[in-house]
This record gives structure tokens, sequence and C-alpha cells, in this order.
């Protein structure tokens, strides 16, 4: 059931994005500080969804049969949720938005779209997917793989981000960190 066409169909468009995600570099006049970051990113989430295939062939943790349509199913919807939520996150913050952690000339805190809830929905998005494709495989140990590398990797890249948003707007970040969740509503 995994590479299903509608399932094969959802990761190629994921890639696309992805591909068109991975473009959006900060230029010459930004001022980074990634802290190798992105690096870690390109490394985990790879990585585990290569895991994650593998162990779904073969076979290593398969869940119960009467749930694998219902997971399938579910996984496909949180795929397409995530993939939606990432491309949305990146449109709202338009030139703002790139693959470095970087603050631009002229850069200004966003408040609208999905950051009016979340503070960093690109990567609730990517998480969203990340799952869902894990689930749509139909093994506890696919799933394992992609949460446990990615979980960490994620919360790195966001303490580095939320330091340079905080110097970047000392006044205004503090009071939209409150106001909003982090990366998961009612979690964090």
């Amino acid at each position: 059931m995994p590479w299903h066409p509608v399932f094969v169909v959802l990761c190629a468009i994921w890639i696309a994005c992805e591909l068109w995600i991975d473009r959006r570099r900060s230029g010459p006049d930004a001022r980074r500080g990634d802290d190798g970051t992105l690096r870690l990113l390109h490394l985990a989430v790879p990585g585990a969804l290569a895991l994650a295939v593998v162990l779904s062939l073969l076979h290593a943790w398969p869940l119960p049969q009467q749930f694998a349509m219902p997971l399938f199913r579910g996984g496909i919807a949180a795929m397409a949720a995530g993939i939606a939520l990432r491309a949305w996150s990146v449109r709202v913050l338009a030139e703002h938005f790139t693959v470095d952690v970087a603050i631009r000339p002229g850069h200004r805190l966003v408040r609208h779209g999905p950051y009016r809830l979340l503070r960093h929905p690109a990567y609730s998005g990517l998480l969203l997917t990340l799952l869902g494709f894990a689930l749509a495989l139909g093994d506890g140990w696919a799933w394992l793989a992609v949460a446990l590398p990615v979980a960490p990797a994620f919360a790195r890249r966001i303490r580095v981000e939320e330091a340079m948003l905080r110097e970047a707007f000392p006044d205004e970040y503090p009071d939209y960190a409150r106001a909003t969740w982090r990366l998961l509503p009612w979690l964090w």
C-alpha cells in the first residue's frame, strides 16, 4: 500500500516543493547565523526518510492489518496538509524566507497568515509531512526512524533562529513569542 500512486505523486510534489524552497538563499547583504543547522537538517531529514523506507520494506514492525488503510489515509492527509502549510508559510514570508538563518536589510516581523498562531509554521508543515510519510509507510519503526533524528535537529534550528530574531527585534519578538506557539499548537 505505501507505493500507491497517490503516495508516489504526493512524494513527487513534496520533493518539487522542497527543491523550490532550498533555492531560496539570503544573499550577500544579509546577516547570517546558521551555526551548522542547515547542514544538520540536510543530513537528518533525508537520512531519516531513507531509514524509514528501508525499515518499512523489511517489515520491521508492521502495524496491525486492520489499521493499515486508515493509517495510510491519515498519513496521506498529514502529508498533504504539511506540504500545504509549508508552502503557505514560505509564500507569506515572501522575500524574507530563506533556508539560511538570516536577517535581511528591511526585514520585518511577520504576524499574519500561519504566523498568527505559530512562530515556525514552515517547520511545522515539514514535520507534519515527515510524520505523515512515515505513517503512510505502515511500519512503527519507520515512524520512530523519522521522529527521533528529526526532532532534535528542528529543536536546535529553532533555538538558533529564535536567538537571531530576539536580537533583530528586541522589542517585538518577546511579545510575539508569548502570544504564539513555537512549532506545535498546545504542545510547544
